[in-house]
């Protein structure tokens, strides 16, 4: 299995590092102030906007620790359960990838608690769900096993939970579109699991492969295209990769710009988030957009913390609006973010 997170390494130790330094507290001044982004200089721009991400993460985890996921509660108010669960746990696994001056401890403590529900044997019910939920919950379901070794935790029993669904995930595999299948090479792949087939080769068929024009492609396309980008690079976990030839290469540096430029225009964070993490991966970081995107997530998170603007599901889902949609965004405007400003190393 790949090396398993070092808590204490999550803390920068690199002198001088602002961002290594605690967040301001309430009573700190916070220059918000809107710059005009730097078409030549993008470190200056993240140390002018560094006091403003320490006060927005603040808020954010404030938010997340309010935040409580049941997912069989969720299940029975029609929400993904599991997947709130695991979006839950990697916002937290990506604030233990740069502490920022917090209590690395009390992180972990927290993380815990999220995952108290897969110690339950009623969370592990993938053998006795219909075709529909085990489609719905299948990533997840291994995604939450996944971050859960990759913290250090106990996952035997887990484990061997999954080794028994093993041949319905097998059977479902070839239902799933290139970047599902993608995903699950990575979990296939760590806990030793056999193959039903190359899951790997699913790139051939996806986004990227196809050259879509990203100025005609629609939200859920979209996500596809990050999520090829996301596996190669496994989250931000690999910081280097030869897996896009130069003509993905040259696919991506035209068209991520378009994309990140079309989805702040729709004032779409969720998708910001995500493109402004495939600049960085693809060390496109000078490129315009990328700061761009990084002054849109910082200036339009809410009040209480989160990121989203969401009415219908707000009227829909009431208070399980949070889990439903806000969760998703706000975790990944906040890994964006981190993954911005965190010291180098």
């Amino acid at each position: 299995m790949h090396a398993r997170i070092a808590l204490a390494a999550a803390a920068c130790l690199v002198a001088g590092c602002r961002s290594c330094q605690p967040p301001p507290g309430p009573g700190d001044a916070v220059d918000d102030r809107r710059l005009s982004i730097p078409g030549d200089e993008t470190a200056g721009f993240l140390e002018h906007r560094r006091p403003q991400y320490a006060a927005a993460r603040v808020k954010a985890r404030k938010w997340l620790d309010d935040l409580e996921v049941d997912p069989s509660l969720l299940r029975s108010h029609g929400i993904k359960g599991k997947k709130k669960l695991v979006e839950l746990l990697d916002a937290y696994v990506w604030l233990m990838r740069d502490p920022l001056g917090e209590d690395t401890r009390a992180l972990m403590a927290r993380a815990e608690e999220v995952i108290q529900p897969t110690r339950e044997a009623a969370y592990h019910d993938m053998a006795a769900v219909d075709d529909r939920q085990f489609k719905q919950d299948a990533t997840s379901y291994m995604r939450a096993a996944y971050l859960m070794d990759r913290l250090g935790m106990d996952t035997g029993q887990y484990v061997e939970q999954m080794r028994k669904v093993l041949p319905r995930f097998d059977e479902h595999m070839p239902t799933r579109g290139p970047a599902q299948q993608m995903i699950f090479h990575t979990y296939y792949s760590h806990f030793g699991f056999p193959e039903p087939f190359p899951l790997d080769r699913a790139f051939e068929k996806g986004r990227i492969a196809a050259r879509a024009d990203p100025h005609t492609l629609e939200r859920m396309p979209i996500y596809h295209l990050t999520h090829e980008i996301f596996m190669p690079f496994r989250y931000g976990e690999v910081r280097e990769t030869d897996f896009f030839d130069e003509d993905d290469e040259a696919y991506l540096t035209g068209a991520l710009p378009v994309l990140v430029k079309r989805r702040i225009a729709a004032r779409d964070p969720d998708l910001v988030a995500e493109l402004v993490l495939c600049l960085e991966y693809l060390d496109m970081e000078d490129d315009p957009t990328y700061a761009e995107g990084i002054a849109f997530l910082l200036d339009s998170q809410n009040a209480d913390g989160s990121w989203g603007d969401y009415p219908e599901a707000d009227r829909r889902h009431g208070p399980y609006a949070r889990h439903h949609i806000y969760l998703h965004t706000t975790k990944l405007a906040l890994s964006a973010l981190i993954n911005a400003f965190r010291c180098p190393g």
